[in-house]
């Protein structure tokens, strides 16, 4: 599971650390766990306005600091690189939430060729991701004017493959639109996104595959025939396990041109 934050938990994720609590938790997660998810949400969610206010207000700062990126470090994303395009050939990659840019180098690994982009709204990610030689901007998805949607699935559009992984938990639930809205622009998205009760720091939106596959569905987009084939690929690879629990290829379908 991905490390805990300190200011920004979740009042659950906080009282989770106290072994008595963590196993009535466990027990609730087992007894209920539709409800327990929602209450993490709910919870989450809490936590991430306050501290969105408190960010803004009182002492401006990156959510997602060093520790979380460093914690983050690890994984065979050149593997991961390699399964994808085998199966979504592609000449231009684009990762809307790429972090510290983790997927976009194992894709300049294992092809040097292939143009690269990355956006994050982490100043500290982006930093990173600079520092690995990576074409990256900033792009908060939380503060995308609605209007300019649009063009940023422009921005995307000129890449052959989009990539998304595990930043949808991330955004508050009515983002959700705005996300997918921006992935739109492309005719092939990986994607993936925190399932119920994954944990994580300020997961606002866990939601099962099937949330996010209809939103693709209804602007055009249907799960690719590779879908499985990647996703027993991604299974192999040293990587944390839920991006092999959570991704999905998605493509735009032939009708929606």
């Amino acid at each position: 599971m991905e490390e805990a934050g300190r200011r920004d938990d979740s009042l659950v994720e906080v009282l989770s650390r106290r072994p008595l609590v963590r196993r009535g938790l466990d027990g609730l997660k087992a007894r209920v766990p539709t409800a327990y998810w929602r209450v993490r949400n709910a919870a989450a969610l809490a936590a991430w306005c306050a501290g969105a206010w408190h960010r803004r207000l009182v002492a401006p700062r990156d959510a997602y600091d060093d520790a979380f990126w460093t914690f983050h470090e690890t994984g065979d994303w050149e593997g991961f690189a390699r399964a994808a395009l085998a199966r979504v050939p592609a000449r231009s990659v684009v990762d809307v939430g790429c972090g510290h840019g983790l997927a976009l180098q194992g894709f300049a690994r294992v092809d040097p060729t292939l143009r690269l982009k990355g956006f994050d709204a982490s100043p500290a990610a982006l930093a990173r991701a600079r520092a690995r030689g990576l074409d990256v901007e900033e792009l908060d998805l939380v503060s995308l004017p609605r209007r300019e949607v649009a063009a940023m699935a422009g921005r995307i559009g000129e890449f052959d493959l989009a990539v998304c992984l595990e930043v949808a938990e991330h955004l508050p639930p009515w983002r959700a639109g705005t996300l997918v809205g921006v992935l739109a622009g492309a005719r092939r998205v990986i994607f993936s996104a925190a399932h119920p009760n994954q944990g994580g720091r300020l997961h606002v939106n866990e939601q099962p595959a099937d949330y996010w596959l209809e939103r693709f569905r209804r602007r055009g987009f249907r799960v690719s025939p590779d879908d499985e084939a990647f996703r027993r690929a991604v299974a192999t690879l040293a990587l944390p396990p839920w991006y092999a629990e959570n991704v999905h290829v998605v493509e735009r379908t032939i009708e929606a041109g």
